[in-house]
């Protein structure tokens, strides 16, 4: 016996512990007054209009009840200036009182459509939802119903102002259950999701009877009414509104191809269409049982005569394009290993091995006696292609529309050509784009617009995603240097190109190789050309002077030997020889050596390793020097007699230093060699007593334009498609986003694509310029093209239906505000511009003969407001809302019943 009194002494239950229940209503409490949601001791200032289509934030907690994780998670809208809409901004008045209950009768903000479920529901724009973590469901009426009044006393305790829903059943199904206290006011928040519609739900007479019956009181005024339907143009197929996300491409320019215009432009445009629908609600506010009858046999409400229209656009996601799709494709040909004898066979390589009859007749120029180009008779440049295998991956038809459209004068005259080249080439970006964008293109490294790397870019984009791929890339390049070769070798100019002496180290290597072969194609024909006629002493004169004073200060003209006469003399300058007095001339010297970037990298590299010594650098100088030496030769050619000091007044003005000097006959100005020309072992001083009186067209070219061609094409013909693809990635950029550019018309407001393509092309400039080639960029700045050719996409889309059943000046604007906003309020519904251009639309789907001539709506919405006393007669007037929603197949039911708890 005592053994079992000890046992029960030491059984004592602690009643003074917290329950779990206790538990979590504490921890309910604390995180709702962390959130700052309690308002003890305080008087809520009511915001009587809010734009629940605004900014929405969220902030999250973990919770547990039961050993049961939950996630609350508050939700609410930031309170920002509107001030677009004039209308609203006289609706956002402050003062005392319940905002929860404010809004749950305001009817400004009925039918939202960017917001939050219980948003829509109930018109709240701050509110707490408790939802199982993870994918447990709320399923047990008794779980549920233990948790809202967990919910009920905590925020009762803490006078929260937020109402405080949970999360039931399925995520998707969204249905809630929740609380709210204010004062002696409770509200109940609940709501119903049928799958089978009640025939009461159809109309507003049954919800009015329904509405009238869950209040269980006659209301104080009578019921007031919003409602709302919606028509859905997806299935519009007539008309303009075409299957296709794009207009059709012109077969026939294209050899059947598609995806693109024209051959000289990228693709552009989604390959499905970006706009899935666009949904027109018509919408009633303000409206009371009274006035308005609407039944199952006859209805007051007529969507034509709605006051206030909604349009609200409905886009596809993930939608593949064009341009997006042909730099994918390109980016892999980037990537890939084989050379072009490997994809097409020995018979396509262009120089293949020592044996080739190409090979001899590339070293066969280099010895050949030099011969005069003269025009062709034919006005048609035969090209290489025409030397080269026929049945290759690409048709030989449209390899000739290729090779005329990259070489266009071999077609005859300008008027004959098909694909002219401009007579002035565009640096930035041609006249058709806005010429706000220029400034942004102005550090492109790539080649002028529409010039012929521009071209054999697009060409080769074209080649890959259409002709055969790698294999088509291979041939036409092949093709290419074929034709290169032929220029080459009878002297003609390769087009597409800007005129100039020199390569210009501003544009890409591929480009800068051109002008470089265009040099040596120019200088082969000055070279091959006879050398200028000399002056003879009858051909010389001086001008008529006016004075007998003039003519006796005429120096005598000096009569030179047979072996000393004067060549090469270009003009006269205002200089005299020092020792003679004569006249000085300027000569005609060998043109500066045209060097490309990788040229210069070259010399510079090879320079560097000649090290920093006494012999590195005479060696160094001497490299240098050989133009010097050439201009002295010429300069003596042209001045017989003449002194170094002579060369050093022409050609290093700075290096000759004149100075006031007192003599017995007075101040007279004498010159002197500088410093740096009089130094022991000058190089000047060594190079002049070396040089001999040679014309510059008989002395040593400095240019050999015979090597430096033949280097060019022979590194040509050794490219793989891979190393043709990156030495044109830069161009094929710098055309991708010029063609999104074009379609970015001025009237085109949309910030996100403005603003993106500022991003891309300042990358592009970035990447373009980066050495080595890191491909990983360019694959990186795909979405943001992406982003720019859908957006661009939806806006061409989506006008191109629009205008088929309307044109207005506004439409532009129209369009924009409907992909920023996503929705559009139309006031005047069916009679504003838009209006009737949807109504046409609409009208165009009816398949049914009703009285509006528009088919049935898709969905139906109302919302039932009322201020009745409940429970009972004597309880407070509080307000009561119902909204209902009806689909085709499924009918919700979202109630907010008030009640008051202190007088029954």
């Amino acid at each position: 016996m005592a053994d079992q009194e000890d046992e029960e002494v030491f059984e004592i239950v602690d009643f003074t512990s917290a329950s779990e229940w206790e538990v979590f209503i504490s921890r309910l409490e604390e995180i709702l007054l962390s959130w700052q949601l309690s308002l003890k001791d305080k008087e809520e200032v009511v915001t009587s209009f809010v734009d629940l289509n605004g900014d929405w934030k969220s902030s999250s907690e973990d919770i547990s009840f039961a050993g049961h994780p939950f996630i609350l998670t508050h939700h609410w809208i930031e309170q920002s200036t509107i001030a677009n809409d004039a209308s609203k901004v006289d609706l956002s008045t402050e003062k005392k009182g319940c905002q929860v209950f404010a809004t749950l009768m305001e009817n400004h903000h009925d039918f939202p459509f960017n917001c939050l479920p219980l948003a829509k529901y109930y018109g709240l724009s701050d509110f707490v939802v408790i939802a199982p973590a993870g994918n447990e469901m709320l399923t047990s009426e008794d779980r549920i119903n233990l948790l809202l009044s967990s919910i009920t006393i905590a925020v009762g305790n803490i006078q929260s102002r937020a109402p405080v829903f949970i999360q039931l059943h399925s995520k998707s199904q969204q249905l809630y259950q929740g609380t709210f206290e204010c004062k002696n006011l409770r509200t109940d928040f609940q709501m119903v999701h049928l799958k089978r519609i009640p025939p009461t739900c159809k109309y507003l007479s049954g919800l009015i009877e329904l509405f009238k019956d869950k209040i269980g009181s006659t209301p104080v005024d009578p019921v007031d009414l919003s409602v709302c339907w919606t028509y859905s143009l997806s299935d519009v197929r007539n008309g303009g509104w075409e299957k296709w996300p794009q207009p059709p491409p012109d077969f026939e320019s294209m050899g059947g191809v598609v995806g693109n215009a024209t051959l000289g432009q990228l693709g552009f445009g989604a390959i499905k269409d970006p706009v899935k629908e666009i949904r027109v609600s018509a919408v009633w506010t303000g409206l009371n049982e009274d006035v308005v009858v609407d039944s199952e046999v006859y209805s007051d409400l007529d969507p034509v005569q709605a006051p206030m229209w909604i349009a609200r656009l409905v886009l596809n996601e993930q939608v593949p394009s064009l341009l997006i799709k042909s730099l994918c494709s390109f980016l892999d040909l980037c990537r890939s290993s084989e050379s072009i004898e490997q994809l097409l066979g020995k018979n396509y390589t262009v120089l293949q091995s020592p044996d080739s009859p190409e090979y001899e007749r590339a070293l066969g120029a280099l010895t050949k006696e030099r011969k005069g180009y003269g025009l062709l008779s034919s006005n048609r440049l035969p090209f290489g292609s025409k030397k080269a295998q026929t049945g290759g991956p690409i048709p030989e038809t449209m390899m000739v529309n290729l090779l005329n459209y990259l070489f266009p004068d071999a077609e005859g005259d300008v008027e004959s050509q098909t694909h002219p080249y401009p007579e002035q080439f565009q640096t930035d970006c041609s006249a058709s784009i806005d010429s706000t964008w220029k400034e942004f293109f102005s550090a492109f490294k790539t080649s002028p617009v529409d010039s012929l790397v521009w071209r054999l870019a697009t060409a080769a984009v074209y080649t890959m995603t259409h002709l055969n791929g790698i294999e088509g890339v291979a041939h036409l390049w092949h093709e290419i240097v074929l034709e290169l070769r032929f220029r080459w070798e009878h002297g003609y100019t390769i087009p597409g190109l800007e005129t100039g002496g020199m390569p210009d180290l501003n544009y890409c290597r591929l480009y800068q190789k051109l002008q470089m072969l265009n040099c040596c194609i120019n200088h082969k024909k000055v070279g091959n050309s006879a050398p200028p006629a000399e002056a003879t002493d009858e051909d010389e004169f001086y001008d008529a002077e006016e004075t007998l004073e003039s003519m006796e200060v005429t120096p005598q003209k000096v009569l030179h030997s047979v072996w000393n006469q004067p060549q090469g003399r270009k003009e006269r300058t205002k200089m005299k020889l020092l020792r003679s007095g004569e006249t000085l001339y300027e000569p005609v010297t060998q043109a500066l050596l045209p060097m490309t970037e990788d040229m210069v990298e070259e010399q510079s590299e090879m320079m560097e390793q000649l090290g920093d010594n006494a012999e590195g650098s005479e060696l160094r100088a001497r490299i240098l020097s050989a133009s010097l030496l050439s201009d002295m030769e010429a300069f003596k050619a042209a001045n017989p007699g003449a002194e170094m000091e002579d060369f050093v007044r022409w050609h290093s003005p700075r290096d000759w230093i004149e100075e006031e000097v007192l003599t017995s006959d007075g101040c007279k100005m004498e010159g002197r060699l500088s410093g740096r020309m009089q130094a022991p072992c000058n190089l000047w001083q060594e190079m002049w007593r070396a040089a001999k009186p040679i014309v510059a067209w008989r002395q040593k070219r400095l240019f050999d334009d015979t090597k430096e061609a033949e280097k060019i094409l022979h590194s040509f013909s050794a490219l793989r498609p891979a190393q043709i693809a990156t030495l044109l990635l830069p161009a094929v950029m710098h055309a991708s986003i010029h063609r999104l550019l074009e379609e970015l018309r001025p009237n085109i407001q949309l910030p996100d694509a403005v603003s993106n393509c500022r991003a891309a092309i300042a990358k592009i400039v970035q990447i373009a310029r980066h050495s080595p080639l890191d491909l990983q960029q360019y694959e990186d700045l795909l979405p943001v093209l992406q982003k720019i050719e859908v957006r661009l996409s939806q806006f061409n889309s989506l006008r191109r239906r629009i205008i088929d059943y309307g044109d207005w000046e506004g439409i532009d604007e129209f369009v924009t505000r409907l992909l920023i906003d996503g929705n559009v309020s139309l006031a005047g519904g069916s009679h504003s511009p838009a209006g009737r251009a949807l109504l046409k639309a609409m009208g165009s789907l009816n398949k049914k003969d009703t009285s509006s001539g528009l088919p049935s709506p898709v969905k139906k919405e109302f919302v039932l407001r009322a201020m009745a006393h409940r429970p009972g007669n004597g309880s407070t007037c509080s307000c009561q809302k119902l909204f209902c929603s009806v689909d085709e197949d499924s009918v919700r039911l979202a109630g907010a019943w008030t009640q008051d708890t202190l007088f029954y």
